[in-house]
């Protein structure tokens, strides 16, 4: 067992199969822990890995593509089919589109996908409305690489205490300013470059949902701020798997692997896992 807090990667070994968790674009695998112990104390090894330029400086942040992700990711899945035999992928936000895409480019691979909170629309309730003008400005790299967008309340939480917390960091948090609190909580801004690489690859991920046959199971929270339930009956209605379930939550927001149904989301994904 080893929980890397020093770089904030999750590995842990266990006696059953194997499951790759991705955490979303900007974030951190800090908030994949709660559903990585869940796992592992049902037998699972579990490998969450830091996404490519993620956990660092602003700057560095805005490097990366969705191209670098890919590669990065299907790195862990291998490693995981040659230790484990069977993987299944979990991913939240970005990370569950990227579940699929593995699902689609490996298929022989990947024995189940998990998606949380997929986001392919950022057309939650509290996302600003003049975000939708923002794709008249991303295909220029100028104006890529140069807006930023600060997080703000309620930054996918319904829970109060965990979002007292985190607004504590982000609200104090200034462009240009390192802080190793990164690690634990992601960055407190969201670049322009970073929701292109999202909106390039979700195009990707869209075309390939209806040949991607694997057993797959989506939970979202019908109270998303950040991506409206619309993304979770997207991809139930496109995905070509048949066996395929939706688990709706009451009580959360976008980030449900850490809000208040933490609990719920681990246990639907560990009944899911053992009857595969």
């Amino acid at each position: 067992m080893d929980i890397n807090s020093s770089n904030c990667k999750i590995f842990l070994e266990g006696q059953k199969a194997a499951v790759l968790l991705v955490h979303g674009i900007t974030g951190t695998p800090s908030e994949m822990r709660y559903l990585a112990k869940a796992f592992n104390r049902a037998g699972y090894t579990i490998l969450c890995n830091i996404l490519p330029h993620h956990c660092s400086t602003l700057e560095e942040l805005k490097k990366v593509t969705w191209q670098e992700i890919v590669a990065s990711c299907s790195d862990d899945l291998k490693f995981l089919k040659e230790k484990s035999g069977k993987v299944f992928i979990a991913g939240l936000s970005m990370g569950a589109l990227m579940a699929i895409h593995l699902a689609y480019k490996f298929s022989s691979d990947v024995s189940g996908i998990i998606a949380l909170a997929p986001t392919i629309f950022y057309d939650g309730w509290a996302v600003h409305k003049g975000q939708a003008l923002l794709p008249l400005v991303w295909h220029i790299p100028y104006f890529r690489n140069k807006i930023d967008i600060r997080e703000n309340p309620p930054y996918g939480l319904k829970d109060e205490n965990l979002r007292s917390t985190i607004h504590a960091f982000y609200s104090n948090a200034e462009i240009g300013k390192t802080s190793d609190k990164v690690v634990m909580f992601g960055s407190p801004f969201f670049p322009l470059a970073s929701l292109y690489q999202h909106h390039q690859f979700s195009k990707v991920v869209k075309k390939e949902m209806p040949r991607v046959k694997t057993p797959i199971l989506i939970i979202h929270a019908k109270e998303d701020d950040m991506t409206s339930i619309r993304n979770a009956r997207y991809c139930f209605d496109r995905i070509g798997s048949p066996d395929k379930s939706l688990v709706v939550l009451e009580d959360s927001y976008h980030m449900i692997t850490i809000d208040k149904e933490r609990e719920k989301v681990a246990l639907e994904a560990i009944k899911f896992l053992d009857r595969l």
